[in-house]
């Protein structure tokens, strides 16, 4: 998003819409009516349209305004739980920090700390801004000085985040996303569905659940644009954090790895052994764990539900001492490689070679594998709130699932 509304002036509509009174919200921004009033006609230039009705007793939000007001309020309320965390290290004290970043901060500080978490530099922050990199710089430091709370250390080449501009960053990056989803539901009140939805995807989700809900939802918002970012489990649940993804498909965690996230189960998915299409145990008539220790593993690296589903395995049947030489990779391209040119083993979902398995180059052996199945789903952050397009694409997910 190119242009983000001034953040006073959504301090100003978020007052006027809760007290009604355009008079009093001009009053706790400290602004003069005349400015006030040009203000929220700007906002109406941005979001297409009236926000407020204007009657004797007040002013009062039309339905594109309310859908504003949600926005801003989530958006306004980051920033307060920042503020209050940032006030507990600020040298100034909390009771004068206790507005300091609602009234100070701008979006080109938001945006600047936020790209630098995003980039890790402020060279590269500063490109995916399209600014020069003192201005980028500039402004981030100028966000540490109202805060008066380190922000940054390290030197040159070395500069990163404090824990305290860690935790800033991401009030940045959801403040941004709130502001874009509210440019969206503008947009889709005027029947306008050309908005982006951006998914993280895990190896199980990214070879039939996710094409196909995407090939159902486009073919029914076909302006609408879609990304699909591939990623570990971490990588990807740090993006989802602070905005960068909406919604995560694939192998959820178990609760005590889910802080801060929200969780949908659609199905369970038991796991098989894989091995490539004529491989040596494809012939035995019956199979047993004792047959496995001859062949050397192709893992996903540690860390992930498969590979604790199979550490598991291997302590109860002694496949630890199976053939040397492991191969570990998060990449389904290089696993199918691996399997298809060699008697390597494998083990994964049956549904994550369905094509492989129908064209003849791979197939699971026919050992039961009990108590292996993993909960699939959907992962959001907790308190979401989608756009009208990012929850159609949640519904086609959801009858994907149903599909398989």
């Amino acid at each position: 998003m190119s242009s983000y509304p001034n953040l006073r002036h959504v301090r100003l509509f978020q007052f006027a819409a809760e007290t009604k009174s355009l008079t009093r919200a001009a009053e706790a921004v400290r602004v003069s009516q005349p400015a006030a009033s040009q203000a929220i006609a700007k906002l109406e230039g941005q979001f297409g349209g009236a926000l407020f009705e204007r009657r004797g007793s007040g002013v009062f939000v039309t339905e594109r305004g309310r859908l504003l007001a949600e926005r801003a309020a989530r958006a306004l309320s980051l920033l307060r739980e920042a503020n209050e965390r940032l006030a507990r290290h600020a040298s100034i004290g909390r009771a004068l920090a206790v507005d300091l970043l609602e009234t100070h901060a701008t979006i080109a500080h938001l945006r600047a700390v936020a790209a630098f978490a995003s980039t890790s530099s402020f060279t590269a922050a500063a490109r995916r801004l399209e600014q020069a990199e003192p201005s980028v710089q500039r402004a981030a430091r100028e966000l540490e000085r109202i805060g008066t709370v380190p922000l940054f250390e390290g030197r040159q080449n070395s500069i990163r985040l404090t824990a305290t501009g860690t935790m800033l960053a991401r009030a940045a990056s959801l403040v941004l996303r709130e502001l874009e989803n509210a440019l969206e539901d503008a947009r889709e009140l005027d029947g306008r569905f050309t908005g982006r939805v951006v998914i993280g995807t895990l190896p199980f989700a990214r070879t039939q659940i996710v094409p196909e809900a995407i090939v159902a939802w486009t073919g029914r918002r076909p302006a609408a644009s879609v990304e699909i970012v591939d990623g570990s489990y971490d990588t990807l649940v740090h993006a989802l954090g602070i905005g960068e993804i909406d919604l995560l498909v694939g192998a959820l965690r178990s609760a005590s790895e889910a802080k801060g996230i929200a969780q949908e189960a659609l199905f369970d998915d038991p796991l098989s052994v894989v091995v490539r299409a004529g491989h040596p145990l494809c012939a035995r008539p019956e199979l047993s764990f004792d047959d496995l220790r001859a062949y050397p593993w192709i893992l996903p690296r540690k860390g992930t539900p498969t590979r604790a589903i199979f550490d598991e395995l291997a302590a109860r049947h002694g496949l630890d001492r199976c053939g040397s030489g492991l191969v570990e990779t998060g990449s389904l391209v290089a696993l199918r490689g691996l399997l298809v040119n060699s008697d390597r083993l494998t083990l994964m979902s049956r549904r994550q070679i369905a094509y492989e398995e129908r064209a003849g180059h791979l197939m699971p052996l026919k050992l039961a594998l009990p108590a292996t199945a993993r909960p699939i789903g959907i992962t959001t952050r907790q308190g979401w709130m989608p756009t009208t397009l990012q929850a159609e694409l949640l519904d086609a997910l959801r009858v994907a699932a149903k599909a398989l």
